[in-house]
């Protein structure tokens, strides 16, 4: 038998929070706790006019095998009795985020599925995909890597231009996204560090974490309303250019060691670079925005953009990227950067409250959730010596450890052909090409 219940009492449920809404089942169901989105909202507010309802599903994707309900008693009893919120997360929930930037190199798309590992709450990169940037006069295929797919050497987003995403899985689903154009672009002024022993307090080791904020000044236009978001990327020596755990490297490949090295011998081996490298390690953590709404047309002086944990102990290069972005953009960073908190990272749990501006052209029933974002952008590098920091680096890389001329291992080397040398392999996580500003112009501390 279907539940009636009171549209008044319905309305006045949805207008507790703009991102959480309400649907009812059958009382005895187990109470969860979901976000939805303002698209959803409004789909469910035109359920709700027809009073009566037992349960809602909801078609977010061609992966999505089942939904997620909410049940909150109150509109069944007249008590409430605190309960502890349980969570009940989508798997196979699909996430899209891109960026068309003016800064070469800060243009990409990341296509993730969720999934539920032993209670965890994972997001995990989606691969195989076709992804392209299409504009008036120019189709750019991006370049698949380990958890983006990236802008080809080169590409960066001209002043006036409108961009619009467009993916197709390998099944032949399709996705786009409504066309933004770039907005004007705000210069970085100055930039400078400051190091702070409780950057930020990790809850799953209890302990805060050391790092650098890192700060920047700039002067924000008066004529119209600029909003902003703070990314960053950074460069350090490579300790080693290959691994192989529970195995050597032979012609390229990690062979395995099994039978050769007992339960207590070395678990790995590294491989020195055979020429200069730096890793490049991107902004996972954090997100960042700024809107000039009580600044507007007034100098920004030492406004913290990003902040850099103490991943390790070497010297570092940083890339602070401003970018301008349109009003609907902020709006939708705000919500993401609320949904995650300030320790969850952005594997946390993904609410969907994040419908932006995709679209599924043969399915215009699909609610998807991500966005894609036109965006102007100014960076500035800057120089950091971390060797002789105070606390501890928040992980480290593993301590060399080198084959030598008779160890027991499978395809003995001769003496002379140690040590083994690996390539620098160029690419979006490593190169061998030296960082502009690396090691220098250290009086000032920063680079444009």
């Amino acid at each position: 038998m279907s539940k009636i219940i009171n549209l008044t009492i319905i309305k006045k449920a949805l207008t507790l929070s703009e991102s959480m809404i309400l649907l009812v089942v059958p009382p005895g169901s187990k109470p969860v706790k979901y976000s939805l989105l303002h698209k959803t909202r409004h789909l469910l507010v035109n359920v709700f006019k027809t009073h009566t309802f037992n349960r809602l599903y909801l078609k977010t994707s061609n992966l999505i095998k089942r939904i997620l309900i909410v049940i909150f008693s109150f509109l069944f009893t007249t008590c409430i009795e605190p309960i502890a919120p349980e969570f009940d997360f989508l798997e196979d929930l699909l996430f899209i985020e891109g960026m068309a930037s003016s800064i070469e190199g800060a243009s990409y798309v990341k296509v993730r599925i969720g999934s539920n590992e032993s209670g965890y709450y994972k997001t995990g990169f989606f691969s195989n995909c076709l992804v392209e940037l299409i504009s008036d006069n120019r189709v750019v295929k991006l370049i698949e890597g380990l958890d983006r797919y990236y802008a080809p050497l080169g590409f960066k987003v001209l002043q006036g231009e409108s961009w619009e995403l467009k993916i197709i899985f390998p099944d032949g689903t399709e996705y786009r996204s409504y066309p933004e154009t770039m907005p004007d672009e705000v210069l970085i002024k100055d930039i400078k560090s400051e190091y702070d022993l409780q950057l930020s307090y990790d809850n799953r080791t209890n302990r805060y974490i050391p790092g650098h904020k890192i700060l920047i000044s700039f002067d924000d236009p008066i004529e119209k309303e600029n909003f902003y978001y703070y990314d960053y990327k950074t460069y350090e020596d490579a300790p080693y250019c290959d691994y192989c755990y529970k195995g050597v490297l032979r012609d390229g490949e990690c062979i395995s060691t099994s039978g050769y090295i007992s339960t207590y011998g070395p678990q790995y081996f590294t491989y020195a670079c055979f020429s200069d490298c730096w890793n490049i390690r991107f902004n996972n953590e954090s997100i960042s925005i700024f809107s000039d709404e009580f600044t507007n047309g007034k100098p920004v002086n030492n406004l913290v953009a990003v902040e850099i944990p103490l991943y390790s102990k070497r010297n570092i290069l940083v890339k602070v990227q401003k970018f301008n972005v349109s009003y609907e953009a902020h709006r939708y960073l705000k919500s993401l950067k609320d949904a995650i908190g300030n320790n969850s990272g952005l594997n946390a749990p993904l609410p969907s409250v994040l419908i932006g501006n995709l679209y599924n052209p043969n399915d215009e029933d699909e609610i998807i959730m991500g966005r894609f974002t036109v965006a102007s952008g100014s960076s500035k590098s800057i120089y950091i010596r971390r060797n002789n920091l105070a606390g501890n680096a928040v992980s480290e890389y593993e301590q060399n450890r080198y084959e030598t001329f008779g160890n027991n291992l499978p395809q003995p080397l001769c003496a002379t052909c140690y040590p083994i040398y690996a390539p620098c392999e160029e690419g979006l996580y490593r190169t061998s090409i030296k960082p502009e500003g690396w090691n220098s112009n250290m009086d000032r501390g920063f680079i444009n």
